[in-house]
């Protein structure tokens, strides 16, 4: 009897793991075995983000609101006083509601519009989506994502189903040749390249992305049948150069792709060439900085103890921390590689200086799971990084709101605060504009809205002081 219970529990623990290690060894079906194992909770153990709401918020009605005191910013006003900020119905209004909003006081904090990161890759599972809302993160643009999860993942926090930032996808990005993976989707001509944009845009994708192997030729046709849908183009570069791609008519370049980091004075002629291009095509950046800078910090990153850490899965964490260490080449980290990348960051930050001041829209992305990238919580880094670079925190904390929603399109409904926005704020402690430049300015986090619901509340200081 003690053998068949025996033989009767082992099974089902055999099938899990077995379970487990498909979705380990098998990256090109991460995206799908993944949702499945974290449905069944067999990720593994994990901290719960704090202040988080439990449950989903459904596709209910949002509650009016009311914001009172603390004060305002978004780029288009400023920093000023909050006059009363009204939620009503999902969207910002100029006018209070006919019945009693709930208020929420806001004395001795900062209201902000909620943060956009125009760069990610769905890990699947939830708790990606968890660490982007309670790091303030309302919006995020899906560059590489298996085409069926992301437009699931889209649909499922739009209804209130899912935890987790408003998406807009692209699918998998458009490779040359054969695919390695789920994420990506191999294209063998300029006419197979178009063919796919068209399927792409009527299973509903907001924009496409190009990576590895894309020559001119098939970027031209990818771009013209992708403007032709109203899609916009993410581009990775490599067979074309930024100038090249600029003038096709890429709506934004992807981790300052096709530009060269090199040193020396013909690289230096070359990137002011890049400036210009970009600048007359109105083509934006997204620098991605902070992926740079784990190239070279990840090996201390992907320590156990890495407190980012702590909300991802134990299962799937020490699959992401083996998988990027690979990925970044770790074991070659010798001083002087360590210093090789460090000097390449430098470089890609003066860059983006050269850029924002020539006029380019610079974007705030961080390429989050690459390099151990914290969902979220690293987007704060790569705005302080921003700073670093020489950015005013306001400009880029507008890198992160109103220039991401321009560039996709979605200007004076994203990435602000004026009437008829969408409901997504994010209120902080204390006012990050005060005193000396701080690069800090989104950290600390006492509440997140969005569409109107609050998904994540946490007690001011003076609320922990009265207690």
């Amino acid at each position: 009897m003690r053998k068949r219970v025996a033989l009767g529990v082992s099974i089902p623990v055999v099938v899990v793991f077995i379970g487990i290690l498909i979705a380990l060894l098998l990256p090109s079906n991460l995206l799908t075995l993944t949702e499945a194992l974290d449905r069944l909770g067999l990720l593994g153990s994990r901290e719960r983000i704090p202040g988080l709401i439990g449950t989903p918020p459904g596709d209910d009605a949002p509650p009016d609101l009311l914001v009172r005191n603390g004060l305002l910013w978004d780029a288009a006003g400023g920093l000023r006083p909050n006059p009363g900020l009204y939620l009503v119905a999902g969207r910002i209004s100029g006018a209070a509601p006919s019945g009693h909003p709930r208020i929420i006081d806001a004395t001795g904090m900062t209201i902000l519009p909620g943060l956009i990161d125009m760069h990610v890759h769905s890990f699947g599972g939830t708790f990606g989506d968890e660490m982007m809302i309670g790091s303030g993160i309302t919006t995020a643009r899906d560059l590489g994502t298996q085409l069926a999860g992301a437009l699931r993942h889209r649909q499922e926090s739009a209804s209130g189903v899912r935890i987790g930032p408003r998406l807009f996808v692209t699918g998998p990005y458009l490779v040359s040749g054969a695919a390695t993976g789920d994420q990506e989707i191999g294209v063998s001509s300029p006419e197979t390249a178009a063919a796919l944009v068209r399927r792409f845009a009527d299973a509903g994708v907001d924009g496409i992305k190009v990576h590895s192997g894309i020559d001119e030729a098939t970027l031209r046709a990818v771009v013209a049948e992708a403007h032709k849908r109203g899609l916009w183009v993410a581009a990775h570069l490599d067979r074309v150069d930024a100038v090249q791609a600029s003038g096709i008519g890429v709506d934004t370049i992807e981790h300052a792709s096709g530009i060269d980091l090199e040193e020396g004075h013909a690289a230096d002629a070359r990137r002011e060439a890049a400036i210009g291009a970009m600048v007359a095509g109105h083509v934006a950046l997204t620098p991605t900085l902070v992926v740079a800078e784990h190239a070279f910090t990840i090996a201390e990153l992907g320590r156990p103890d890495n407190p980012a850490l702590r909300f991802v899965p134990r299962f799937m964490r020490r699959f992401w921390i083996a998988s990027q260490l690979a990925n970044a080449r770790a074991e070659e980290l010798t001083p002087l590689e360590t210093e090789k990348r460090r000097g390449r960051l430098g470089r890609l930050e003066r860059f983006v200086l050269r850029f924002h001041q020539a006029g380019g829209r610079v974007l705030a992305g961080t390429d989050t799971p690459a390099f151990l990238v914290a969902p979220g919580i690293d987007m704060h880094r790569e705005i302080e990084l921003l700073v670093e670079a020489g950015l005013t925190p306001a400009e880029a904390l507008a890198s992160a709101t109103s220039e991401a929603a321009a560039a996709m399109g979605r200007a004076g409904e994203l990435g602000g605060l004026a009437p008829g926005c969408r409901a997504d704020l994010l209120i902080v402690e204390g006012n990050p504009f005060s005193g000396a430049p701080r690069a800090d300015i989104t950290r600390d986090i006492r509440l997140v809205v969005k569409d109107g619901r609050i998904l994540l509340r946490r007690p001011s200081s003076a609320e922990v002081g009265a207690n």
